[in-house]
């Protein structure tokens, strides 16, 4: 008998009840990372230029996440046929030149906010939207993190002011959203899934900018930040992202897709 039981809910909304395993396994994975945050990795090793050290927190944060990921990949059970593969892919390529072309525009689109620094953090979701988009359109355990982390890729070999961390924090915004939508099985895509999974990957972003970028913010402009980074991936990740689904299977190109076949239901 499976250890996932049921609540009634709307059309397209599933609300999963996690069971003693799943709730094992997710305080596993963030134990975990707490160890990883914890105890740090050394100083004295780079990778890319980049000291090991450095990397403690995103470190941290991918161990957590992926474990928890793994507790709903394991429970979801599901396979990637040829043609998710396929518009993945095609999603992850598009959302690399649009992250580009973020990347082009963002001194202009928050030089304006630097009257107050965590400001800036408005625009968070911007960088979120590819991944939640992918997770939503495809429907399977890892979709977000692959079209996510696949745009990053082509936005680094395409050159920004930011460089490898470009990569790794494609990764772990990635893996923001992909965690909600593990902690939830893969078994809800309507809107407030869509922003959960946007404002996860807010908080993310938020965490690593606040810890990594910016370590000099006192505790309020952390806290605005973080405030800001998390209703930035609602809005604009969560349900843009949902929207962009919606509009995309009216039109049928989604037909295909688990997605599409539900696009009365979503």
């Amino acid at each position: 008998m499976s250890s996932v039981e049921h609540t009634p809910a709307a059309p397209g909304v599933a609300l999963p009840r996690l069971g003693p395993r799943h709730l094992a396994g997710i305080a596993a994975s963030l134990i975990a990372g707490a160890v990883v945050w914890t105890v740090g990795l050394p100083a004295d090793r780079t990778v890319f230029d980049t000291a090991l050290s450095d990397l403690t927190v995103p470190s941290a944060l991918f161990v957590a996440f992926a474990g928890i990921v793994l507790v709903g990949t394991v429970t979801a059970r599901s396979t990637w046929p040829v043609v998710d593969i396929v518009v993945a892919s095609v999603l992850g390529v598009v959302g690399g030149f649009y992250f580009w072309g973020v990347a082009v525009s963002w001194a202009p689109l928050t030089g304006w906010l630097s009257f107050y620094p965590p400001a800036s953090a408005v625009f968070a979701g911007l960088w979120l939207l590819p991944g939640v988009l992918g997770g939503l359109v495809i429907r399977r355990p890892g979709a977000a993190v692959f079209v996510e982390l696949l745009a990053a890729v082509l936005e680094a070999l395409l050159g920004n002011q930011w460089g490898f961390s470009t990569v790794w924090y494609g990764l772990l915004e990635g893996l923001g959203a992909e965690v909600v939508l593990a902690v939830l099985l893969y078994r809800a895509w309507g809107l407030a899934p869509a922003m959960l999974a946007g404002a996860g990957a807010g908080a993310t972003v938020g965490l690593l900018d606040t810890l990594v970028y910016y370590p000099d913010f006192s505790a309020a402009y952390r806290g605005a930040y973080l405030a800001l980074a998390v209703t930035s991936g609602a809005v604009i990740a969560g349900i843009g992202a949902w929207a962009l689904t919606r509009a995309l299977a009216g039109t049928g190109a989604l037909a295909p897709l688990a997605s599409g076949r539900s696009a009365k239901r979503v």
